[in-house]
């Protein structure tokens, strides 16, 4: 009996050891691989960063290239003339086709260097408008044009000669006075009318009278405008 209960602890106790024996490496393996996944998820948690620095950068070049943008179409916009006047052309250095005065306002469209597309909200005459351009003809001259000082002012004189075969009904003309490149004075004069155009093969003298007579160094005269029926 006594022999029987020996073989029994004996049998309770190796069952022991080995069950702690295959339970070790269990536990071991166990651990090592949540090592493993704590080891992989550290290096995921350690890209993301990267990835946020990147996507900052391109943030951050969007917002250098929407400010380059907004620069440019700065330049655009609403304007007004600070000049007493200026001239409107056609082209850039090009044909002269009006003047604005100080105060009007213009909207720019474009540019090309030191020149500006613009447009200018204003109203107009509707008589005098056509959808068909006036007829000019380039045989209409200025000749013979002179300048003198009489009394307090300055004139401009000079003859329009039309060689052309149309009735001139209006002729505008514009004398000019330049300081250099500068023009300090200008002003218009109208000619003609129904009743007496300017016939063909005539010619005719005008002179253009100025108040100023200091402050300019040359002068000129020009065809503003010139129509007929």
């Amino acid at each position: 009996m006594k022999r029987m209960k020996k073989v029994l602890l004996w049998v309770a106790w190796s069952g022991m050891c080995l069950s702690g024996w295959m339970g070790s490496p269990v536990w071991a393996k166990k651990e090592t691989h949540t090592s493993k996944k704590t080891s992989y998820h550290h290096k995921t948690s350690h890209k993301k960063p990267s990835h946020k620095k990147t996507s900052h950068k391109k943030n951050s070049q969007k917002a250098s290239h929407s400010k380059k943008a907004g620069t440019k179409k700065s330049s655009h916009g609403l304007y007004y003339v600070t000049p007493d006047e200026e001239n409107l052309r056609s082209t850039p250095n090009g044909r002269k086709i009006g003047i604005l005065f100080r105060g009007a306002a213009v909207k720019v469209q474009e540019r090309k260097g030191k020149w500006a597309l613009v447009t200018v909200k204003a109203w107009i005459w509707q008589p005098s408008l056509s959808k068909t351009p006036p007829k000019v003809k380039s045989e209409l001259l200025v000749e013979e044009v002179e300048g003198a000082f009489v009394k307090h002012g300055f004139v401009i004189r000079g003859k329009l000669d039309n060689q052309s075969k149309a009735l001139f009904h209006k002729v505008v003309l514009q004398g000019e006075l330049f300081k250099g490149k500068k023009r300090v004075a200008y002003k218009t004069l109208k000619l003609f009318s129904a009743r007496k155009p300017l016939q063909p093969g005539h010619t005719f003298s005008f002179s253009i009278p100025f108040k100023r007579t200091t402050g300019f160094d040359s002068y000129s005269v020009r065809i503003l405008s010139a129509s007929h029926p």
